[in-house]
């Protein structure tokens, strides 16, 4: 079994990769940093670390959910993270557009805006590269 410090390890290292940098907590999550810590350290150092699943189909099965949970805010974060992993944008569009029979037309719509955002900021930081 694996220490705290190492799945510590592992999530910091995959999270810098797939959201393109080790995202932070601000000032106001202090409260709540150590369920957070917990959180990353299971989600991304152990769960996305298996490998019956490779890391784009968990990719795109969080995109999935998050879609039809309505949960847009979470969306850009996993969006970068699918296209770091090589997924492409018409991918993610299709999925999204799936998703429309699954969490209706209000989720899937409000997702497609945000993926078009946070492809042009993809875009942005990864000049040149074409998804």
């Amino acid at each position: 079994m694996e220490t705290r410090e190492q799945l510590a390890r592992k999530a910091k290292e995959f999270r810098t990769f797939y959201y393109g940098r080790d995202p932070q907590l601000g000032p106001a999550a202090e409260p709540v940093k150590e369920a957070f810590e917990l959180i990353n350290e299971t989600l991304f150092g152990h769960i996305y670390q298996r490998p019956a699943l490779d890391h784009k189909t968990r990719s795109l099965c969080t995109i999935s959910a998050l879609v039809v949970l309505n949960r847009d805010r979470q969306l850009p974060g996993h969006i970068t993270g699918a296209l770091n992993l090589g997924v492409t944008k018409a991918q993610i569009a299709e999925l999204i557009t799936q998703m429309l029979f699954y969490g209706g037309y209000p989720c899937a719509s409000t997702a497609l805006v945000v993926a078009q955002q946070t492809f042009e900021q993809w875009e942005k930081d990864h000049p040149g590269e074409r998804r």
